[in-house]
C-alpha cells in the first residue's frame, strides 16, 4: 500500500511538472493567494487542477478529506504536497471536522475545500461551507479551475477530469463572498 501511494504521488508530481498555470482574478482587487484569507473551494471534478494551483502558488492550507479508503489515499497525496489534512465529511465525523476546520480558520485564516463534496450533486455548494463561512466570518472564494485538455471519466458522478500532460490549467479567482446569517 505504501509503495502504491508513493508511486501515485510521484506520478502526480511528474504530471504537475508538465502543467502550465494561468491565473486571473475576477474580483475588483487583485488577490495575492499566499496572503489571502478565506474558504477557497473548487468543484470535485477539478480536484487535480485545484491541488496543482495551490501547490504551484505555495498557498496550501488545511483541507478536509473523507475518512474513507479513497479519502485516505487522497489525504496521503495532499500531505505530501504540503496541505494539512482534516478527516471528516458531511456523512462521517461532521461535528469533529467542523470544529477542526473552524480551529484551522482561526489559526491560519485559510481552508481549501471541494465545494460539492465527495458525493455531490455536482456543482452544488454544500451547506457545510456556508456554515463554516458564517461561523468563522471568513469569505467564500470560488477557485474556478479548468484544464485546457483533460481526460474525463464519463461514468463518475461529477465527470472527473484528469488534466493531460503539458496542458494549461486556467484558474480564475472569483470575487470573495461574505455569508450573511440570512443566507443560512
Amino acid at each position: 500500500n505504501f509503495l502504491l501511494k508513493n508511486f501515485f504521488y510521484w506520478c502526480l508530481r511528474a504530471l504537475f511538472f508538465t502543467y502550465r498555470l494561468e491565473v486571473k482574478t475576477a474580483s475588483r482587487e487583485k488577490i495575492n493567494i499566499q496572503d489571502a484569507k478565506g474558504i477557497f473551494y473548487f468543484w470535485h471534478q477539478h480536484i487535480l487542477s485545484g491541488m496543482f494551483f495551490f501547490f504551484k502558488q505555495q498557498a496550501q492550507g488545511a483541507c478536509v478529506v473523507s475518512p474513507s479508503g479513497d479519502g485516505k489515499f487522497a489525504a496521503y497525496m495532499c500531505q505530501k504536497l504540503g496541505f494539512t489534512v482534516l478527516y471528516g465529511s458531511a456523512h462521517k465525523s461532521s461535528i469533529t471536522v467542523t470544529r477542526q476546520a473552524l480551529a484551522a480558520l482561526n489559526q491560519t485564516g485559510r481552508l481549501c475545500l471541494v465545494g460539492d463534496g465527495s458525493r455531490g450533486p455536482a456543482h452544488q455548494l454544500q451547506p457545510g461551507l456556508l456554515f463554516l463561512a458564517k461561523k468563522s466570518g471568513q469569505p467564500l472564494v470560488f477557485v474556478d479551475c479548468e484544464p485546457a485538455h483533460a481526460f474525463t471519466i464519463k461514468k463518475s458522478w461529477d465527470q472527473f477530469k484528469i488534466p493531460l500532460p503539458f496542458t494549461k490549467i486556467r484558474v480564475t479567482l472569483r470575487e470573495p463572498m461574505s455569508v450573511e446569517e440570512s443566507a443560512l
